[in-house]
């Protein structure tokens, strides 16, 4: 019976400002139970429940400062909206200016560092801030035109019942900012080794007895086989981190694309590595024109005996993608765990 009670107090608080949330919860709890009889029914429980009405109609009575630009039906959505799509945009927009900058400067006839650092940076703040701008201009505008042309009326005059009411999340939320950065590192990282892999960036650069030297970082046969690797394991980390921040919990779905994404990127790593030739003869060849310390990785690069660092490189993966999934299984057994409590008190 409490269930009910504390589902939909619940549904009204997550719609409130963090520190709105405790008073709120102290005086809506007081309110139901004063409806209520000593020994309430369950029926009874759901009658007062509906007669409320709907939580994010009574979240807006309660909020200190309301705000109509958009109805409170649809606020909530547009701002989980905007905290979606806000830093996914203007990291990708950032990142797609940074490498148009860069390879613009390098095309050109001036290649100077100082040069293409200047171009990156700018190029990649001008294309995030655009991004970013656009993103709040074009979703702000798009949900004031659904709701003037009627397209969110259906919702509104839907009446709300008490079914509709979510389990509640006792759990600390997954942090926007882990998800963004971890976007914004596999982004970056993936698009800079495709780039490599696909000699669009010069990679293979060093100083040589005659100059400075650029040879192709990786050999076409691993190439041809690294590109589908980076892309599957970008879309997979996007998906992810996708899902973390609609739902900002260890749900389900979350756990299980999480595994999905470490099991499957560990593997086809692993198998990557199992490549023999994974540098490209040039770079091998320039490499062995100089003499390097036998601890130095680059030595055992230039004479072609890289068999004992990948398979260091595939037990670090394999290691690091168990670690991944064990937190993954953590997470959800703490969820489940606070769940049962939660309830448990509430009886």
């Amino acid at each position: 019976m409490e269930n009910w009670i504390d589902r939909y107090v619940f549904a009204v608080v997550e719609h409130l400002p963090e520190k709105e949330r405790a008073e709120v919860e102290r005086e809506l709890r007081s309110n139901i139970y004063d409806m209520l009889s000593e020994n309430p029914s369950e029926a009874e429980i759901e009658n007062v429940l509906q007669k409320m009405g709907s939580p994010e109609v009574l979240a807006e009575e309660y909020r200190q400062n309301p705000r109509y630009l958009i109805s409170p039906q649809v606020y909530n959505e547009y701002i989980r909206l905007l905290k979606l799509l806000v830093p996914i945009i203007g990291i990708l927009t950032a990142i797609i200016g940074a490498v148009s900058g860069g390879v613009e400067v390098l095309q050109g006839s001036s290649q100077s560092v100082n040069k293409i650092i200047q171009s990156i940076i700018q190029s990649g703040i001008e294309s995030g801030v655009s991004g970013v701008l656009q993103t709040l201009v074009w979703t702000t505008i798009g949900f004031v035109i659904a709701e003037r042309t009627g397209v969110f009326e259906k919702r509104k005059t839907t009446e709300w019942k008490l079914s509709d009411l979510a389990p509640v999340t006792v759990e600390k939320a997954i942090p926007i900012s882990d998800a963004v950065a971890e976007l914004a590192v596999t982004i970056f990282f993936g698009g800079l080794l495709i780039l490599w892999a696909l000699d669009i960036l010069p990679s293979g650069t060093f100083i040589s007895g005659s100059g400075i030297v650029d040879e192709p970082l990786f050999s076409q046969s691993f190439v041809f086989f690294l590109i589908p690797v980076l892309i599957v394991g970008i879309a997979l980390t996007v998906i992810v981190n996708i899902y973390k921040l609609i739902d900002r919990r260890w749900t389900n779905r979350v756990c299980a694309w999480e595994i999905a994404d470490n099991a499957i990127t560990a593997v086809m790593w692993v198998i990557l590595l199992m490549h023999q030739n994974i540098f490209s003869s040039e770079l091998v060849a320039s490499l062995s024109e100089r003499k390097w310390s036998e601890g130095d990785i680059i030595h055992y690069i230039s004479i072609g005996e890289t068999g004992k660092i990948r398979l260091i490189l595939a037990a670090i993966i394999v290691i690091v993608s168990l670690i991944q999934i064990g937190a993954v299984f953590y997470h959800r057994a703490k969820t489940t765990s606070f769940q049962q409590n939660y309830y448990r008190k509430s009886a």
